[in-house]
């Protein structure tokens, strides 16, 4: 049986660049980045002479992005209860559980999957506290939205107010949980009395990859049909011990960014994966490759560079490199006269589309693209003066995700580009 064409439907434009709210494709939408921002672009305020009266500055903020997050939907004739999982990018951890109870009015049944991490007080707009960008089911999609619990580990809705995946279709969104028990903190580490045995990011990587398997079995799929994935880590040095547990969970890694945070909202924890797992039938099976592309290397380096799986094509994070061994970027002798953001960003763009067209697709069939950025204050302006020499009509750009990012996994690069498509 032939799978039906998808094709892409943009709707709105945000305030902070040139770029859809929201693009449907298929089944699924997918927003932007949104921003606790009024019509002006300024921040959502409180009124702080009522000091600890008055509502938190987080919970304003997080009611505006959902508010917002309704109103994206119903243009896309769709509804919060639809979502299946959401980023959220927090500026402090301690911000997390006013932000929580602000969640949990908009979901109190069911709510969606999530990943939530520490990411500082840097983005582009001044004095925000968060940002997030969501996939949901479209209002008229046949695809059924399932909650997914695990069905012998504790459960995280107390301390979360997350589902542990939920199910749509072809594919599972997990939440990007720590390895907590969701009671006390974290579930597995060294004991006190004998450090010098084990390997805490290792034991964490083993709780959060069976706990996730768990999951994925009651839905019929396992994390060996992962076909994205993104590390979160406060410290990339725990890199290497959590990567070489995920590939023997995932003997066909998925494309991959691995991208340091300022911190997780469980202390001591090393990482968090989100993942998107596909459910395989007839038409939507993984597979792998690696057209497009200069150089990849077969041992160590644990990710696919792209996996089609019907008419989706799912790409790893890129950067400025065209071979892995060095930094396209500008000189370091000038670093006035030149935009080294701008060189970068145009080199990763065309390092992608060589691999997008060696894989049956474009730019224009783009629909979500997530970045990862150092230095936002510094490198935004010049990463969006590049976006709109490639999108020069805003009606026609996938949706655009920001991530401020404390490190990326090579010294040099500074953004990470991690697009999402559909083919030809």
């Amino acid at each position: 049986m032939m799978s039906v064409k998808l094709k892409l439907h943009r709707l709105g434009r945000t305030y902070a660049a040139p770029i859809p709210e929201s693009v449907r494709v298929g089944d699924f939408i997918y927003t932007s980045s949104i921003y606790p921002v009024d019509e002006c672009g300024h921040a959502i305020t409180v009124d702080e002479r009522l000091g600890a009266v008055g509502p938190p500055l987080i919970s304003a903020q997080t009611r505006h992005c959902l508010e917002s997050l309704k109103r994206i939907l119903e243009a896309q004739q769709s509804s919060l209860d639809r979502v299946l999982k959401a980023d959220v990018h927090l500026a402090d951890a301690s911000d997390f559980y006013e932000f929580k109870l602000v969640w949990r009015e908009y979901f109190p049944i069911d709510p969606p999957a999530r990943a939530t991490m520490e990411v500082g007080q840097c983005f582009p707009i001044p004095h925000v506290r968060l940002n997030l960008d969501v996939v949901a089911l479209a209002g008229d999609s046949t695809f059924k939205r399932q909650v997914l619990r695990d069905p012998s580990g504790p459960d995280p809705l107390e301390a979360e107010w997350a589902s542990a995946a939920v199910h749509a279709g072809h594919f599972v969104f997990c939440s990007a949980f720590t390895a907590s028990d969701f009671k006390s903190g974290l579930a597995v580490g060294k004991l006190p009395a004998y450090p010098n045995y084990g390997n805490d990011a290792e034991m964490q990587a083993e709780y959060v990859y069976t706990r996730l398997d768990r999951v994925l079995a009651t839905a019929g799929t396992s994390l060996a049909s992962a076909v994205e994935k993104r590390l979160y880590e406060p410290d990339l040095l725990t890199f290497h011990d959590v990567d070489k547990v995920g590939i023997r969970y995932m003997p066909m890694p998925p494309p991959r960014s691995s991208i340091g945070v300022k911190g997780l909202i469980v202390p001591g924890a090393h990482f968090v994966a989100s993942l998107t797992v596909l459910v395989p039938d007839e038409n939507h099976t993984k597979e792998g490759s690696r057209k497009g592309i200069n150089w990849h290397p077969s041992k160590k380096v644990n990710f696919t560079p792209t996996i089609k799986a019907g008419q989706w094509r799912f790409f790893a994070g890129n950067f400025s490199s065209p071979d892995f061994m060095g930094v396209v970027a500008a000189p370091a002798g000038l670093p006035y006269h030149l935009s080294d953001i701008e060189v970068q960003t145009r080199c990763t763009m065309e390092l992608l589309r060589e691999q997008m067209e060696a894989n049956e697709t474009d730019w224009a069939h783009c629909h979500h693209v997530r970045v990862f950025l150092l230095d936002v204050q510094r490198n935004y302006r010049g990463f969006i003066r590049v976006w709109r020499e490639y999108f020069p009509n805003p009606d026609q750009t996938p949706t655009l995700c920001l991530v401020p990012a404390t490190a990326l996994m090579y010294p040099g690069p500074i953004v990470e580009i991690n697009p999402t498509c559909v083919a030809r």
